[in-house]
């Protein structure tokens, strides 16, 4: 059991993170096995996510420290936190995996996420984790620009071909005229 000075810094120490990063998810662990849980915290900590295992009460005090405003349904049954300095989108798929309905099926339960100060319910972080990450957005504006650059530069090399064509014409035209002369 912890002792008092011990929480308080627990909580100091959250309240330290939860400023430094831009992003925070809630995942419900419970009823996921030791193996699975060990597994997914080395798969976050590749991607640069640190997975944390907090009571609820030092968790609530550490939002409220902070002063954030969360619902109190947040803190019930068995709540684990995620930190990242990672594109939220980013953070949030980590953790969400779609639920496939097989039996035994091992998944976090997303039950929030805290994004720039802005609290995003269930509904709402499991939507943010099927937004394109960063990357994806980039990429899809350079295809988007890439477009159009591509079609006006066919349309000038077919303008310039038909010019060039045009051009051979003529002088096959005056080579047929002198020859005839």
């Amino acid at each position: 059991m912890l002792t008092k000075e011990q929480k308080m810094a627990l909580v100091s120490q959250l309240v330290q993170k939860m400023k430094a990063t831009n992003s925070i998810v809630f995942v419900g662990y419970e009823g996921l096995k030791a193996t699975f849980l060990s597994a997914e915290r080395k798969k976050l900590a590749k991607q640069g996510i640190e997975y944390v295992v907090v009571k609820n009460t030092l968790l609530e005090r550490s939002v409220k420290e902070i002063g954030l405003q969360v619902p109190e349904s947040l803190f019930r049954q068995m709540t684990a936190i995620g930190f990242g300095e990672l594109d939220p989108s980013t953070l949030v798929k980590a953790v969400y995996k779609k639920p496939t309905g097989k039996v035994g099926e091992q998944r976090f339960a997303v039950k929030g996420a805290i994004v720039n100060g802005t609290f995003f319910d269930e509904s709402m972080a499991e939507r943010l984790a099927q937004l394109p990450g960063r990357n994806e957005l980039i990429g899809q504006v350079c295809r988007g620009m890439n477009g159009p650059i591509t079609g006006l530069a066919m349309a000038l090399k077919q303008t310039v071909s038909s010019v060039v064509y045009a051009l051979d014409k003529v002088r096959e035209l005056r080579a047929q005229t002198v020859l005839q002369t």
